[in-house]
């Protein structure tokens, strides 16, 4: 159940602590928002084929 829900958390907090104008000083760096939708992607990916993995089976 959780593979349903964490890109759900992932990708609006990587969203929204990269905006400048909701974060302003605090938001994230270009890289750090770069390496952080990267690892939003890839940990959703893995995600998506473990519950093609789980349904499949």
């Amino acid at each position: 159940m959780l593979s349903f829900g964490i890109p759900f958390a992932l990708i609006p907090l990587v969203r929204l602590t990269s905006d400048r104008a909701l974060m302003g000083a605090d938001a994230n760096h270009r890289v750090t928002t770069a390496l952080a939708w990267a690892i939003a992607a890839t940990i959703t990916a893995l995600n998506l084929v473990l519950i093609y993995l789980t349904v499949r089976a």
